[in-house]
């Protein structure tokens, strides 16, 4: 089996086990931070100009979905061109229809984002900062898993979650760039999207990934 027919059958059944979750957060809880990136030193291509997104984190309302779709708008505002997967994949793989690697062959993308929650910690400001617990893959990005922490607490703490996104070449097996973030709160990460999206695809301006920021949000 091929590095990259591997790691097509590995993302699409992480997205068939993806379980979902809901709470309420702070108001001043939906920021996003880079805390850190990488970028491929022998990456001489130029700025891509049609991405396709894959999101193996989800949020309610929306799924999967809300969060590439958010993706892919603040990809257009910066001039780019997006295709969620879940417009061209179904999210069971026993109802057949196209490969990741067909659907990704056929939008003759430039290269591939792979989004996912790596990590949730706790923030606590008073004391000791920031305090992160990996998740494995059966529990990764499932907002049961919060709710089954402790509550959070006004002015004590809150949960983060740390966001991997990673950029492929369309062939997904070289990776050429990756951010690291930290979005706050993790028990609502719907209301932290739009942040988190405006962050990363600035992100990959900064890094010439991309030609240009997105233009603010009307």
């Amino acid at each position: 089996m091929t590095l990259s027919r591997a790691f097509a059958l590995l993302l699409l059944a992480a997205v068939a086990a993806l379980a979902a979750g809901c709470a309420t957060v702070a108001a001043d809880s939906r920021r996003t931070r880079v805390e850190s990136t990488w970028k491929d030193p022998r990456w001489t291509g130029g700025p891509m100009r049609k991405v396709f997104v894959v999101s193996l984190m989800k949020v309610e309302p929306g799924g999967r979905a809300a969060v590439e779709n958010v993706i892919v708008a603040r990809l257009a505002a910066a001039g780019v061109a997006g295709v969620a997967s879940h417009t061209v994949l179904a999210d069971d793989p026993e109802k057949g229809g196209p490969s990741l690697e067909d659907a990704i062959r056929a939008s003759r993308a430039d290269g591939v984002l792979l989004v996912q929650v790596k990590a949730i910690g706790v923030y606590n400001p008073s004391t000791i900062g920031s305090t992160f617990t990996t998740i494995s893959p059966d529990t990764d990005a499932s907002y049961g898993f919060l709710k089954r922490e402790d509550a959070w607490s006004p002015g004590t703490d809150y949960k983060v979650a740390k966001i991997v996104s990673e950029l492929y070449l369309p062939g997904l097996g070289r990776q050429v760039w990756t951010a690291v973030t930290e979005s706050y709160d993790a028990k609502d990460l719907a209301r932290s999207m739009p942040d988190y999206a405006t962050t990363l695809v600035t992100a990959l301006a900064r890094e010439g990934m991309i030609p240009g920021p997105p233009k603010p949000a009307s």
